[in-house]
């Protein structure tokens, strides 16, 4: 019973609304900020050579050309092969958010195929300055999604980055959470993820983020880690028994010596 309220908690509390957030997979599409410049425009800052033009299949897309060195949000990036060619933008996920009484916009780009980098930039309201940008793909893949920006108070913003692989046995799944103050990005932590499957059994484990109010100036965040366990038939595909269910949390509170978040026992 303890367990399906506990369950029943998670669905609901993960279900709260996040920070309005929206897609554009046309950059030629005006942006929310108060300029009136369009998003190929505002990219420019952060990608100077970003061209649109026909790609190899003949389709006009917008093409990254050039070198593009992004800090890793953390120690160091995914090392994943950058070919040579241009990189296409496929689209990107945006929120424009107030941040300690003034207007930011925050991007996510995603680039065709998941190549390169994960470019997550703060721009001012104006969208004339790029104030930081950072690479968060930590894996072969990265998401942002339509509830990537979630607020944290009326100092920052929660970012909530997915970078994953698939594989046949094993698929990891990292939920990145990033602190945008006014003037910066910086890591929070990791949510990690880890399901995978043999012919005995099935483990699949599956993250929430969820923000509930604190003292201080930030509120506290919390990753949960919900694993269910299945065991499998000799056929290696028949589930067998009740699959086995525990729930695993990690918090992070606004430390205000540091200012920063840490790690702290639930």
């Amino acid at each position: 019973m303890i367990r399906a309220v506990v369950l029943a908690l998670l669905v609901a509390l993960a279900a709260a609304p996040a920070v309005a957030a929206d897609q554009a997979f046309d950059l030629g599409a005006k942006a929310p900020v108060t300029d009136g410049k369009t998003w190929r425009e505002v990219l420019r800052v952060l990608f100077p050579d970003l061209r649109q033009e026909p790609g190899k299949d003949g389709k006009i897309g917008d093409y990254i050309h050039g070198n593009v060195d992004l800090r890793p949000i953390d120690k160091e990036a995914f090392g994943g092969d950058c070919a040579e060619d241009p990189l296409r933008i496929e689209y990107i996920d945006y929120a424009r958010v107030e941040i300690a009484g003034q207007m930011r916009v925050i991007v996510g780009v995603t680039t065709d195929g998941d190549a390169c980098f994960g470019a997550l930039a703060l721009f001012d309201g104006t969208g004339d300055r790029l104030i930081d940008v950072a690479n968060i793909q930590q894996d072969a893949n990265y998401g942002f999604g339509p509830n990537f920006v979630r607020s944290l108070g009326a100092d920052g913003q929660l970012v909530v980055a997915d970078s994953f692989h698939t594989t046949t046995s094993n698929s990891p799944d990292n939920d990145v959470l990033v602190l945008a103050t006014a003037d910066k990005l910086a890591l929070i932590g990791n949510v990690n993820a880890q399901s995978e499957r043999d012919c005995r059994h099935t483990v699949a484990e599956d993250g929430y983020v969820l923000i509930e109010p604190d003292y201080g100036s930030f509120d506290r965040i919390t990753g949960y880690i919900k694993r269910t366990v299945r065991r499998l038939a000799p056929d290696c595909e028949t589930t067998q028994g009740t699959p086995s269910v525990t729930i695993t949390r990690t918090d992070w509170r606004w430390d205000a010596g540091k200012k920063a978040y840490r790690k702290v026992s639930p």
